[in-house]
């Protein structure tokens, strides 16, 4: 009786993780860098499991949980339902001023990136237009998450065509503030290049992310630059920061890495870095 008890509780737990397909993937990256003259090694991993399954009426709805190396929240955990609708993304997920950014966000260790907050309810809608994308996002006034977020209902378009591309989104916060992203990117024979604008705050109070970029991919090196400059709301340049890099792709998800940046207006941010990283 025992053998059959335990036989059903097992048949319990093991049911429903044969419902969905699950996959493991993640990345796991150390470095070294130096900043004003002291040395720091750091390691950065994540694991992210992903369950999917579709339901009796069509529907493809999957869930994803990110844990980093200290085993704590990642973040980006959420639930993600499909249909003739488009997409739903419950939980934490990308605010529209946030959805399309962080194309010159491209380092591993030295590089730039913009701020925008997340957001709890993301909707991809169904394609109307070929190569047009629209997004709209709402935020709660509470968040049980560890990433920011304000208050807020957003949209944001994207349209691509051939190696064109351009994109723009707003987060029209509930304290009357908001956040106004746009952004393009054009792509041609290995070379990329990005630019991209934040703003964030009301009329006559903003603070301002700019950036530009460019990689160069050639065989199996990729050469990056970026540039990023941020200025605050009474319009003076806060800071003014250079980044660049070398990536090796070593085959099998391994990337041997050198990079190095600099603050115009802080000696002492400069910083370089060599490591490895392996994503699977």
């Amino acid at each position: 009786m025992k053998k059959i008890i335990a036989a059903a509780i097992a048949t319990a737990f093991v049911a429903p993780v044969m419902a969905a397909d699950v996959t493991v993937s993640g990345s796991q990256e150390f470095s070294y860098s130096t900043v004003n003259g002291t040395a720091t090694t750091l390691t950065d991993g994540v694991v992210a499991f992903k369950a999917s399954t579709e339901t009796a009426n069509g529907l493809s709805v999957s869930a994803d949980i990110n844990i980093d190396e200290i085993a704590g929240n990642e973040g980006g955990d959420s639930i993600t339902v499909s249909g003739p609708f488009g997409t739903v993304d419950l939980g934490d997920t990308s605010s529209a001023a946030d959805v399309f950014d962080d194309m010159t966000d491209v380092s591993y260790v030295a590089g730039t990136s913009l701020a925008a907050p997340d957001a709890t309810v993301g909707w991809t809608l169904p394609t109307m237009v070929e190569g047009l994308t629209v997004y709209v996002s709402h935020a709660a006034d509470a968040h049980g998450n560890s990433d920011a977020t304000d208050p807020h209902t957003g949209y944001a378009v994207k349209y691509a065509s051939g190696p064109f591309s351009v994109a723009m989104g707003t987060n029209d916060n509930e304290d009357g503030t908001a956040q106004d992203y746009i952004g393009g990117s054009y792509t041609v024979a290995g070379l990329k290049l990005v630019v991209e604008r934040l703003e964030d705050g009301t009329s006559g109070a903003t603070t301002e992310e700019q950036a530009v970029g460019v990689t160069y991919t050639m065989d199996n090196v990729k050469f990056l630059m970026t540039n990023e400059e941020t200025k605050g709301t009474d319009g003076a340049v806060d800071n003014d920061v250079t980044f660049y890099g070398i990536h090796f792709d070593l085959g099998g998800g391994v990337t041997a890495f050198v990079e190095a940046s600099s603050d115009d207006l802080d000696e002492t941010a400069d910083t370089t870095a060599a490591g490895i990283a392996l994503t699977f």
